[in-house]
């Protein structure tokens, strides 16, 4: 959507394709009856310094609206305050020398411009010599297994940069959800002469003539952004070399309650053995007015292919889930939810090997008018709406130069 915008800006004719009956991908969005904003599938928010979002948004009329929410974390059966380097001193359960040891490790990370030179170093062997050893079992160590599960020993130190330094404690969100500005995006591309196909899949396309034909139209330039595996199924003959990296599913339960469960909006689990790794009530973020006076909560997962979790049914899930949120929350009961669904989608979070960069694909490929861009490709950042479009934007301006 931001490449469509660039182009269409420069007054090049583009049609963007969508499988979904919606915009917006992992963005996307449901909206029951008796709410009046959408919400999204997998819980989204951008920062301060998320300039390129912020820039389109405020271009298509959707500016962001930004907040202090509370950010918690569940330890050791209490879910404390551990977002602030106040917040980390106060944290008694760990000895004060290892507070201050974590403190200015992380301080050094934050300070950093540039942390790329860090990948070659795992994050499993660099972080705890960094932080100190009891802060790295305490909080990281847990919330890397709980991210990344078999493929912790994978992830390479400039991911984790780049995740330290990326945060900022406010929070940005969007009137009506994400959906009204992808929408306002894409009614900007139609109303300077784009085209938007929803429900259109994309099964094969191939070059004629120095043309490629897409379903049947015939284009000067394409850009594909999907994920690895289906690009490759798309144009097998691209000639894109795409690194073997491995893929994590995201997962979300959804739960609409009728009483709030924990404290903060955002609260990190750093318990081992746990079904879940983050715990969003989003209603402490953004009005419950806005989803019929209910709270609105999310149980996030990352998992690899093949996890049980997957298999399961909402309910399942819910019925796997119950005795730990008594935990979290004492007094909690079923009977508190009043509405409940399950989202989960492939190759939400790419597992970033050390040295990624050497192997990290461009965006022209080496079929002429073809180029490729997708969040494998945003490293060393994580995926992200805002490297979405930072992306777009620059691959358009690669087009446009070879227009």
């Amino acid at each position: 959507m931001s490449a469509a915008i660039r182009l269409v800006d420069e007054k090049q004719e583009v049609v963007v394709f969508e499988a979904a009956d919606s915009l917006g991908g992992l963005a996307g969005c449901f909206k029951p009856k008796h709410w009046s904003w959408c919400l999204e599938y997998f819980y989204h928010h951008i920062f301060t310094n998320d300039k390129e979002i912020i820039a389109i948004a405020e271009k298509v009329g959707e500016p962001a609206k930004f907040r202090v929410p509370l950010t918690t974390s569940f330890i050791k059966g209490r879910e404390v305050q551990l977002d602030t380097p106040v917040s980390v001193l106060k944290f008694g359960q760990i000895s004060l020398l290892s507070r201050l040891r974590m403190g200015f490790g992380l301080l050094l990370l934050k300070m950093i411009s540039n942390g790329i030179f860090l990948e070659k170093y795992r994050v499993v062997k660099f972080l705890p010599l960094l932080i100190g050893g009891e802060g790295y079992r305490e909080i990281w160590e847990k919330l890397m297994k709980a991210k990344f599960g078999p493929f912790v020993e994978k992830i390479n130190m400039a991911w984790f940069w780049s995740r330290v330094a990326k945060r900022t404690k406010s929070l940005g969100y969007f009137d009506g959800g994400f959906l009204k500005l992808l929408v306002a995006m894409g009614k900007y591309v139609e109303n300077n002469g784009g085209k938007i196909s929803l429900g259109v899949r994309v099964e094969k396309m191939k070059e004629k003539s120095g043309k490629w034909l897409v379903n049947g139209e015939e284009f000067d330039k394409v850009l594909i952004t999907t994920p690895a595996p289906i690009a490759d199924k798309i144009a097998p003959d691209s000639g894109v070399v795409w690194p073997r990296i491995d893929y994590l599913w995201g997962q979300t339960l959804i739960l609409e309650l009728h009483r709030g469960v924990i404290d903060g909006y955002w609260m990190n689990i750093l318990e081992k053995n746990w079904p879940f790794l983050v715990a969003v009530e989003h209603t402490n973020f953004i009005d419950k007015r806005n989803y019929g006076g209910k709270v609105v909560m999310y149980l996030g997962n990352y998992l690899p292919d093949g996890d049980p979790r997957l298999a399961m049914e909402t309910k399942e899930l819910l019925h796997f889930f119950l005795p730990y949120l008594k935990k979290i929350n004492t007094d909690f009961s079923e009977k508190w939810v009043t509405n409940l669904w399950s989202f989960k989608s492939p190759y939400a979070q790419p597992v970033f090997p050390t040295n990624y960069s050497k192997r990290l694909p461009v965006f022209k490929t080496r079929q002429k008018g073809l180029y490729v861009a997708n969040m494998s490709m945003v490293y060393p950042n994580d995926r992200g709406t805002n490297y979405a479009v930072k992306m777009g934007t620059d691959v358009a301006d690669m087009i446009l130069g070879e227009l």
